[in-house]
């Protein structure tokens, strides 16, 4: 039994030994490079879902399994990794490290929960369109990370005067851990009177037994609903920051898949830029973010008002205010970096805009990119001092320190294995082998194709990565709509938008895991509530596409620009 037991506990490391032995069968089905491809595919896929390896390991494997195979050469699947869409990610990072670093977001969060009010739907209204707002800017996994000690702190003060007789918040001690200096995460000096310990947020003691917040057992009507209030609190962070990383194309990982994919299938020739995914994306984020508001915060409480005692409101406001009031006043710093972002999202909406000329059309023969658009705002950074009034010893606005500490290296390896593997579905036919065989499906109309991909998009990301979900597919949507003599922007920005809206499980994202990890949650407090956020956003999605997608990309009808790529490669294969 105990043998058992132990080859249960390294199912991981059995499935990532035997998978690559389970698929071989397809090197050996024909000797079309294709069936090598899905070999490829496959074993990535399989890695991707179970996780044997660190994701970013896995991301990898592209570079030892595509050569070998004879499906892409070695230069061409590195050269992948660190392409114009890569850079322009890295930069995108950079500037949210930037942002972090100055303090910028929490003055941002924290002031707009001070005009917001003590109530709990307000309050939960303002923790997810906070998080929605910033994670249009910043990668959502900071985002998360940082909401995580305010709502610890509004979580406590908002519930600890709202008790009963038979269940209550107490404090255990942990004798078995006690805080020593290399116990505590400092912050930023953003004046956060929190530190991180082992993931859960405590004061800042000197060394010695640490108390933190435990779980009672849930014996009454009256702390069942506390319990609830908790819940929602957490989860309206990862609900916000999820739905905003669709709105801009350089917000999410899969966004800037799907823009490599677009502009490797048909030359940079489809209508898709900044300030036109911007102004498809952000209505759904808008309308998508309300509706769960609506009506999933009713079903937490079971549609009865929330009472909280009028004290507890009081309290964490305090708490609010304190911890703006911490952050001290405006600084040059804060202001130097709002302004640089402010700059750089001006370079990005005015680069090359489909109703004007933009600024990148006066360098006629370069004609310079969003990558470089972002790497004016990056050298900046480093350039300007934090404090110009100490000239000869202030750093710049963000240090090579910090951006080697807290940049995702992970999330870049991600996205340059999507992007070898989109390619080599692309070059080895693969993609347009399975698009043919779905070309079966014409006799459904485009509209109700288009949200079944959508759907499909939205249950896949719960075990995929965004990235490798959009990555994997899009190629396949992509030549099934020619086939279909459809489109592809109808199935591809929809499926691509609802890939991020993973809401169901912890390993949906990493936003969902620090939630589900931090406030110690259940799999049933993210998976029903999850499910509404779902259903809510993906139907908000195909609503929006019959709405504006054709006045915005055309959607509904068949473009020139296909054929035009088309006769730019030569010919398909």
């Amino acid at each position: 039994r105990r043998g058992v037991i132990k080859v249960l506990r390294l199912w991981r490391k059995i499935i990532m030994v035997s998978t690559p032995f389970i698929l071989l069968p397809l090197l050996f089905v024909s000797d079309s490079v294709k069936f090598r491809c899905a070999y490829v595919v496959a074993v990535i896929a399989v890695y991707w879902i179970v996780e044997p390896i660190p994701i970013g390991a896995t991301s990898l494997i592209p570079v030892v399994l595509l050569p070998m195979l004879g499906v892409l050469s070695t230069e061409k699947t590195c050269l992948l990794y660190m392409n114009e869409m890569i850079v322009t990610f890295l930069g995108t990072l950079i500037m949210a490290i930037a942002i972090e670093e100055s303090c910028l977001h929490q003055r941002i969060a924290l002031g707009a929960l001070c005009l917001l009010g003590t109530g709990v739907k307000m309050l939960v209204f303002g923790l997810m369109a906070i998080s929605m707002f910033l994670s249009m800017w910043i990668n959502n996994i900071a985002i998360t990370a940082m909401m995580m000690p305010v709502v610890d702190s509004l979580s406590q003060e908002l519930l600890s005067s709202h008790k009963d007789d038979h269940a209550e918040e107490r404090d255990t001690e942990l004798d078995s851990l006690t805080v020593t200096p290399e116990h505590l995460e400092k912050g930023n000096g953003c004046g956060n009177d929190l530190v991180y310990l082992n993931g859960y947020a405590a004061e800042k003691t000197a060394p010695g037994p640490v108390k933190r917040t435990a779980r009672a057992d849930q014996k009454s009507p009256s702390d069942d609903l506390k319990k609830r209030i908790r819940v929602l609190l957490y989860l309206s962070v990862t609900y916000g920051a999820n739905t905003g990383a669709i709105t801009t194309i350089t917000s999410a990982g899969s966004n800037i898949c799907f823009q490599f994919v677009i502009n490797d299938e048909y030359e940079g020739r489809a209508p898709v830029d900044y300030a036109t995914w911007l102004f498809f994306a952000l209505p759904i984020t808008l309308v998508g973010t309300v509706l769960i508001f609506l009506l999933v915060v009713p079903v937490f409480f079971r549609c009865r008002r929330p009472e909280i005692d009028e004290d507890g409101g009081v309290s964490a406001m305090n708490v609010i205010r304190r911890n703006y009031a911490a952050l001290g006043p405006i600084r040059f710093h804060e202001v130097a970096v709002l302004l640089l972002f402010t700059l750089l999202v001006f370079l990005w909406l005015f680069r090359d805009p489909m109703f004007a000329r933009g600024w990148a059309t006066f360098f006629s023969i370069t004609k310079p990119k969003d990558a470089t658009a972002v790497m004016i705002a990056v050298v900046l950074l480093f350039i300007i001092p934090a404090e110009p009034k100490n000239l000869t010893s202030s750093p710049g606005l963000v240090t090579w320190k910090a951006v080697q500490a807290k940049l995702q290296w992970s999330v870049i390896l991600l996205i340059g294995s999507g992007f070898a593997i989109a390619e080599a579905m692309r070059v080895s036919g693969l993609s347009h082998l399975i698009g043919q065989h779905l070309g079966s499906l014409a006799h459904l109309s485009p509209g109700l194709l288009m949200a079944a991909l959508s759907i499909f998009c939205s249950f896949m990301t719960e075990l995929i990565s965004n990235a490798g979900t959009v990555t994997v597919l899009l190629p396949v949507f992509a030549a099934m709509a020619e086939e279909l003599k459809i489109n592809p922007l109808l199935f591809m920005i929809p499926a691509t938008i609802t890939s991020n809206f993973a809401f169901l499980l912890p390993v949906g994202t990493p936003a969902n895991a620090i939630v589900y990890e931090h406030a110690r949650l259940k799999l049933s407090d993210m998976v029903l509530p999850g499910f509404l956020a779902k259903v809510i956003t993906v139907m908000t999605t195909v609503a929006v596409t019959y709405v504006i997608g054709d006045p915005v990309f055309g959607m509904f009808q068949y473009p020139d620009w296909i054929n035009d790529a088309s006769l730019a490669n030569g010919t398909r294969v």
